[in-house]
Order: C-alpha cells, then sequence, then structure tokens
C-alpha cells in the first residue's frame, strides 16, 4: 500500500477508548462509541425521555397519522379507538426496547449481538438503517413544507408565484424542493452534536410543542364548525361490524408503523441514561398520554375545519395554508408563521432522534473501524435526499400503504430482541457482545443465532401476502389483506412466540461456562454496579479489567482434553 494512502487510512480511523477507560473490545467489533457509555456520559436523567416522547407527539408525525385515518374514512369513535390501543401497545414496546439499553448502556447495534450473533446481526442493523434513511428524507421534506408556509407569511403573493419548473409528474414543486435543500442545510450542523449533549434539544422541544399545539387546536374549534362536527368524519366509515374490526385493526397497524422506527431505536437513547429506572414506566406514560392527546387534538381539528369549509387537511401544512386562504392577514400571517416555526424546529429534533442518531449507531455497528456516530449522521442526511420522501406522500393511500408495509419487518425484530432479554432474565454478558471468538457466548452458530432468525422469517411470511397485495390487490385474496390490517401485532406475537419456544428448547446459554455454576437470577448482571461484568472482572473504581474471565473464588486454571478451561474451586 503506498505510504500516502496508508497516512490517509491512518487519518480517517476512528477513535480508540479514552485514557481513562480500557477498550472492552478491539478491532472490528468495536470503536469509542460503540464502547458501552462511560459513566461521565450518562447525561440523560428521568425527564429526558418523557420530554423526547411529548417533542414527538406533539409535531407534524403525530398530527398528520391521526387526521389522515379520518381522510382514509375511519369515523372518529373508530380512529381515536386505533389511537388508544396502538399507544397503549407502544408504551409496552418503547419500555422493553429501552430497558436493555439504559440497564447495560449499549445501542441497538451491539444489544442485536445479543440476539442475532456476532456476524448475523449485520442484517438487522442494515434494516433498521434503511429505514432510518428514508424516515430522515420524510421528516426534511416535513421541515420542507412548513418552511415554504414561512415564506409565504413573509414575502406573501411573491413567494405564492413563484415558477415551477417541475412536471405534475414529480409529486413535487420548485418551491418545495428549494425549501427541502434550504432544511437539509439546517439541519446538517446538529449531525456533528454527540447525543450526550442534544437531549437538550428534546427537552426544549418537550414544553414548546404542547403549547403550539393546543393553541392550533383551539384555534380549529373557535373559527370551524367546533367539536359537534366531529361527527361529519363518520361519513365514509364502515358500517358492518365486520368490517368494523378490521378497520380498527387497520388503524392499529398505520399507528404502530409510524411508531415502529421509534420503538427499535429506544437502546441508542436509553443508553445515556444515568440509571434503568430513567426508561422506565414514565417513558410509558409519557407514550400513551401524549399519542393519545395529540391524535385526539389532530382528529378534532381535522374534523372543525373539515365542517365550515368542507375539506379534511390531513397535513398540518394543508390545514396551515388554508388558515392563510380564508384569513390574509397580518395577526393571522404571523400566528402561522410562529406555529410553522415550531412545527419545524419539533421535526429537527425528531429527525435527530429517531434517525440521525439510530443510522449514525448503526454505521459504527457495521464499520467501527471507520465511521463514528457523528460521521454516520453526516451519511444519513446525504442518503436521505435519495429517497424521494415526496413520492411517499403524495396522497394519504400511498402514506398509509407506507407506514404499514416495513412493519412486517420491524416488528418481529422488536418481539426477538425483548423475549430475548426476558428469557435471559435480563442478564447480558458485556465482554461477550465484543468477542467474536467460537468460544464467545453470542458466538452461537458460524456467528449467527439462526434460531432468532428463523423466528424474524416466521413472523415476516405472515405479512408478506399482505404486503403484495397493498401494490396488486387483485393477486391476494381477503384473508391476506386482513393478515396485513393487523401486520404489527401479528408478525409480533409469532416471532415472540417461536423465538421463546425456541430458546427454551434448545436451552440457550445465559451465561459463559465459566459461571454456569451461578443461579441465573433477573438481571444478576446489572446488580450492584457490575454492568454486564461478573465480579472480580474489573476494578469497581477505574473499570479496567483486572482477570481474564476467571470467576472470584476460581483457581487452577488449566486446559481439559477438549481444549477448554479447566477449573477447581
Amino acid at each position: 500500500m503506498p505510504r500516502s494512502v496508508k497516512r490517509f487510512v491512518e487519518f480517517i480511523q476512528t477513535e480508540e477508548a479514552p485514557e481513562n477507560h480500557q477498550a472492552i473490545g478491539k478491532g472490528r467489533w468495536s470503536n469509542k462509541d460503540l464502547e458501552p457509555t462511560y459513566p461521565e456520559e450518562r447525561t440523560w436523567t428521568w425527564f429526558n425521555l418523557p420530554l423526547y416522547w411529548f417533542s414527538v407527539a406533539f409535531g407534524a408525525t403525530g398530527w398528520n397519522v391521526a387526521a389522515s385515518l379520518v381522510a382514509t374514512g375511519l369515523s372518529w369513535d373508530q380512529a381515536f379507538i386505533a389511537c388508544c390501543l396502538g399507544s397503549f401497545i407502544a408504551a409496552l414496546a418503547v419500555t422493553g426496547m429501552a430497558r436493555p439499553g439504559a440497564t447495560y448502556h449499549i445501542g441497538f447495534p451491539v444489544l442485536a449481538r445479543s440476539a442475532f450473533g456476532m456476524y448475523g446481526s449485520y442484517f438487522f442493523i442494515l434494516i433498521r438503517a434503511v429505514v432510518c434513511i428514508v424516515w430522515y428524507g420524510i421528516q426534511t421534506y416535513y421541515g420542507a413544507n412548513l418552511l415554504s408556509l414561512m415564506f409565504r407569511c413573509m414575502f406573501g403573493y411573491k413567494w405564492v408565484d413563484f415558477a415551477n419548473a417541475l412536471p405534475v409528474g414529480a409529486d413535487v414543486t420548485s418551491k418545495q424542493l428549494l425549501c427541502f435543500f434550504i432544511v437539509w442545510l439546517m439541519e446538517l450542523p446538529f449531525c456533528f452534536v454527540h447525543p450526550t449533549k442534544i437531549h437538550w434539544l428534546f427537552t426544549v422541544k418537550g414544553v414548546v410543542m404542547p403549547f403550539v399545539t393546543f393553541g392550533l387546536f383551539g384555534w380549529c374549534l373557535s373559527h370551524g364548525a367546533g367539536i359537534s362536527s366531529i361527527n361529519l368524519a363518520s361519513a365514509n366509515s364502515t358500517e358492518s361490524t365486520s368490517h368494523l374490526g378490521w378497520a380498527v385493526m387497520d388503524g392499529i397497524n398505520v399507528i404502530m408503523g409510524s411508531l415502529s422506527p421509534m420503538l427499535v431505536n429506544q437502546p441508542d437513547l436509553a443508553r445515556y441514561c444515568k440509571h434503568p429506572r430513567d426508561a422506565g414506566w414514565p417513558q410509558g406514560a409519557a407514550v400513551f398520554v401524549s399519542k393519545v392527546v395529540v391524535f385526539f387534538l389532530g382528529l378534532a381539528s381535522t374534523a372543525s375545519i373539515q365542517g365550515a369549509w368542507g375539506t379534511a387537511y390531513w397535513n398540518i401544512w394543508d390545514l396551515l395554508e388554508a388558515i392563510l386562504d380564508h384569513y390574509w392577514t397580518p395577526a393571522a400571517r404571523c400566528a402561522v408563521f410562529l406555529v410553522a416555526f415550531s412545527f419545524m424546529f419539533s421535526q429537527f429534533g425528531t429527525n435527530f432522534g429517531g434517525n440521525s442518531i439510530p443510522f449514525g449507531a448503526d454505521m459504527t455497528g457495521l464499520f467501527p473501524r471507520f465511521l463514528t456516530i457523528r460521521r454516520g449522521q453526516i451519511l444519513c442526511a446525504i442518503l436521505g435526499i435519495a429517497v424521494v420522501p415526496w413520492k411517499l406522500l403524495a396522497n394519504a393511500s400511498a402514506f398509509l400503504s407506507f407506514l404499514g408495509s416495513y412493519n412486517i419487518f420491524m416488528a418481529p425484530l422488536c418481539a426477538i430482541i425483548i423475549v430475548d432479554y426476558i428469557a435471559r432474565k435480563g442478564n447480558i454478558y458485556v465482554p461477550s457482545l465484543y468477542n467474536a471468538s467460537k468460544t464467545g457466548l453470542y458466538w452461537f452458530w458460524s456467528g449467527t443465532n439462526w434460531f432468532a432468525c428463523l423466528a424474524w422469517i416466521s413472523g415476516v411470511a405472515l405479512g408478506l401476502p399482505g404486503l403484495v397485495g397493498e401494490y396488486q390487490p387483485q393477486a391476494v385474496n381477503e384473508a391476506a389483506k386482513n393478515m396485513f390490517k393487523m401486520g404489527w401485532i401479528l408478525t409480533f406475537a409469532v416471532a415472540a412466540v417461536v423465538y421463546f419456544v425456541l430458546f427454551k428448547e434448545v436451552k440457550l446459554e445465559v451465561f459463559p461456562v465459566l459461571y454456569r455454576y451461578l443461579e441465573v437470577r433477573w438481571e444478576y448482571l446489572a446488580k450492584e454496579g457490575r454492568d454486564g461484568f461478573f465480579d472480580g472482572e474489573r476494578d469497581a473504581e477505574t473499570g479496567v479489567v483486572v482477570s481474564e474471565g476467571v470467576p472470584k473464588g476460581v483457581e487452577g486454571k488449566g486446559k481439559d482434553k477438549e481444549g477448554g478451561d479447566k477449573l477447581s474451586v
């Protein structure tokens, strides 16, 4: 290799562990961002994650999903029931996914090794990375439409008459495309902020956005037909009892589709919590309450305006555009500008916490030698342009189909991680997460836990026929379409049951061979400051590993006839 190339490779290589910390992993399995979060970097406390969920719910995504259920034919009570059930399920899943990250301070790429194996985790990390890229582009497009509104408030007819040089089939105008790249440039500097510092953005969002959302809700009720018009949203709803159940189930699937990226991403945020309880039930309660409240606000506001103006505006920017059309006054322009700015600011936070940071974590898991979380965030921003998000958001039906389509891939992934943690009674042996030797606890078979892969395939297989039916309705029967309507719950349940049965039947090891004599108790490796280590394996104050995996009280280490460790106690 030429010296110049060698110097360049050395220059772009990632940092190793700081001098005051000893790296647990080496080489291709670790870098500074993949190591368990250092104590001084655990900066998130009990209110950060609940406020994060408030900031996510009280934003364009939460508002749009709820209102789109009305726009596509669900009655308000059907939609609200779906919102409540979906939010409750999401609260449980969020708490379950966050627990391992908050307890052992590891992100999703490292946590996935415990369930899928050292090499098997690569595939599932890649799946999540693709979802993050798609949602990064969508959230940026949301922000672009809101920025366009702000420009209209500022420049009036000059912005409205901005010439469009793109064809109708592009599903985007020149104004929107310009705003998309402006918002993209505004987001880019935040990609350089490490997750240990960006939690303050979520805190500010979580405080500000509820006031903005309730303010818009109040305006819609006072200037629209009021809360009594909410029944107008029932005009196209399903009347038969048999169809009602599937309609509600489909609504739950849509709700879970809007939250699926956030569910899988939980370990990447929870790892920065000071204590496991900081990612506990208060976070779950915040998910449920905030989602239900904002869904109702979106439903009621859309119905109120529909009663007065005859149209259901399912996008927040469409609603604000309509307000300007009906009330072109200085006061209205100022108010719409502030609301649009707040929602755009909200999109920034949602993009970073839900897409940018998790994608950065994924890249560290796939390419730890060259990529860090910051570098991964920049790459996510670049790739987010390539997904052409305006195509996905061209209409309500396409948007809902998109939300439901990757449920069948993400729900089984959540199920396996949660069930694996429960089946191991909350015990994750952290050193083995960075050990790719064939004797490592998470090596399984050829570096892959094939039982976890089989469980994932089992869940996905039940949703695939319905996914085909979303795009080619004549190709599948009604049963397949109905199975797809309950896609998240169905694929989650099947994957969870299959994996739990396989785990118990095969009796996968919870502790490494040297510690099999210990009783497996709930989160034994997390109690008393162990942080995933056994007693005596490292110095409690410095974190430096002081033994080679020999349990306390064990000596006389040798080799047995099979080449394994032979111990005497």
